[in-house]
């Protein structure tokens, strides 16, 4: 009794002295703040390791208003149904404005094409007038909207076009017309409100797929600084024909937001169309790599960029021409066939004299080739330059001109001037000797500098060279002439080997490098 009288009056003391430090109430609060600040963690955590959201702060801002300088063909002002000849046209659901005020009313009284219309059928969703030339009603069969003024209506989704007198007898269902195989419909799209004010966004929950034993969703992914400008038009073009959420500018929205759709329909493999040069091709590659998405989605190609090399090797061409034909464009995405292509890892590692690592390890990915030195060289003075002013290279043209000079002036500065005797290579194992060159380039596939087949250049027989065969192919440069003279057939490469991997060593200064080869190359 004596011990436990005492125990209880130790116990006693002890908290009359913790309590003249701490007062209760400031105990409480931060106990409350600390309880909150772990829900808050948990809940962000929780939401990051399932998956990343698509928003849809980009798709519910109203229209997308693009400006026209001149209507293709007669068009009428949705508003105050005035002839427009110089005005503005929405990108998804083709409303057409010819002030600003008007685009202004537009929002509020013309409903856009929706990503998320979540019912149990898809209802068509039609607009009056601007219907395109020789357009025939799908009820009556007859020519419909030539009259010269605001008249007839068109869904947005079918491409129907039907006279105001036909409307009571189109049918409620909507079947979203000839592609229907790539459209998401919006009346399977379930969204909902995730995070806490102020930052609470609305994203997409759902998909609820359509019951068609065809249906392979394509994701467009455009990239509206890449080669001439176009990817903004061209995205346009297919915000009217697919859902809207399906068309995405990845300097808008991040690429791991995009590939969402891929996570939400887990059954079904997805077609993703890559509106880009050659960079933004890696990026979406390297996005779907690091998301480990499962199923992996198919990629094809809409070359827009500069160089267009692997677009021009996969069959996707080396340019497009504009306007876009997209009957025919969705017709050869059915029809193309999976292929697998080599990707190589790229490791930088930097040591002392003494061979002390300075730093990490730095890894990058190659699909096209790897080079060092002059070819780099130019590579680097254009990206400089394209950052500084990037509306001056809006032309596919000028930045292949711009290019030429860049390597001009190479010719005469030679900065990268006996880059032998500053690198070694070693490639399977073996040592490599090196001649005298200003550039080496590690090459995967059958095109180099914008569409120059440089390894089977001026061969007798062309060597086999597969993008999918575990080999890259290695070659050197004498100059930026001599580069020059490749691009038109003048000359041809000092080949020096096929390898499976190479370990590329910098023994002095600083020689640019670009990446566009599992191989690691140690510098």
């Amino acid at each position: 009794m004596a011990a436990d009288s005492r125990l209880g009056s130790h116990i006693s003391s002890s908290w009359d002295v913790w309590s003249d430090f701490i007062d209760p109430f400031e105990l409480g609060v931060c106990a409350l703040i600390a309880v909150g600040v772990f829900v808050f963690v948990k809940l962000r955590g929780g939401r990051a390791a399932e998956h990343i959201h698509l928003p849809l702060r980009e798709f519910n801002k109203g229209h997308s208003f693009s400006p026209t300088d001149l209507f293709a063909y007669p068009s009428y002002c949705n508003i105050c149904e005035e002839n427009v000849v110089e005005g503005f046209r929405c990108d998804a659901c083709g409303t057409v404005t010819h002030a600003v005020k008007c685009a202004q009313v537009a929002h509020a009284q013309i409903r856009c094409k929706a990503l998320s219309s979540f019912g149990p059928i898809m209802k068509h969703h039609t607009i009056k007038g601007n219907l395109p030339l020789n357009s025939m009603c799908c009820v009556c069969f007859k020519e419909c909207g030539h009259a010269p003024r605001l008249c007839d209506f068109r869904c947005v989704w079918c491409k129907r076009t039907l006279h105001e007198d036909c409307l009571p007898q189109l049918p409620e269902e909507c079947d979203l017309g000839p592609h229907k195989q790539f459209i998401i419909p919006p009346n399977g799209v379930k969204v909902k409100l995730v995070g806490i004010r102020p930052r609470r966004q609305t994203v997409v929950n759902s998909v609820r797929p359509p019951e068609a034993a065809d249906w392979t969703p394509l994701i467009v992914i455009g990239n509206r600084k890449s080669g001439s400008g176009d990817s903004a038009a061209i995205m346009g073009t297919f915000r009217r024909v697919l859902n809207p959420g399906q068309v995405i500018d990845v300097n808008s929205v991040k690429p791991e937001e995009v590939l969402d759709w891929i996570n939400l329909l887990p059954e079904y493999t997805c077609r993703i169309l890559v509106c880009g040069g050659d960079g933004t091709v890696g990026w979406i590659l390297n996005t779907i790599e690091k998301l480990k998405l499962n199923p992996r989605p198919a990629v094809a190609i809409l070359p827009i960029g500069t160089g267009n090399d692997l677009s021009n090797v996969l069959g996707w061409g080396a340019t497009v021409a504009l306007p876009i034909d997209i009957d025919a464009l969705f017709d050869r995405i059915a029809r193309a066939k999976l292929c697998k292509v080599d990707r190589w890892a790229v490791e930088v590692r930097t040591y002392t004299r003494i061979g002390i690592p300075l730093s990490p390890p730095k890894s990058f990915i190659s699909n096209n080739y790897c080079s060092m030195g002059v070819d780099a060289l130019v590579t680097l003075n254009f990206h400089r330059k394209r950052e500084q002013i990037p509306k001056f290279f809006a032309s596919r043209y000028m930045n292949k001109f711009l290019y030429f000079s860049y390597g001009t002036m190479d010719v005469l500065e030679r900065a990268c001037y006996n880059l032998n005797e500053k690198v070694s290579l070693e490639c399977d194992g073996k040592a490599i000797e090196l001649p005298t060159m200003e550039g080496i380039v590690f090459l995967n596939i059958p095109s180099w500098g914008a569409g120059v087949d440089v390894w089977n250049l001026n061969r007798g027989a062309a060597l086999p060279q597969e993008i999918d065969d575990g080999y890259f192919e290695v070659f050197a440069l004498y100059s930026s002439f001599h580069i020059a003279q490749m691009q038109v057939g003048l000359s041809t490469p000092h080949r020096l080997c096929r390898a499976k991997s190479a370990t590329l060593t910098l023994h002095k200064s600083n020689v640019p490098m670009q990446v566009h080869l599992v191989s690691r190359f140690e510098f």
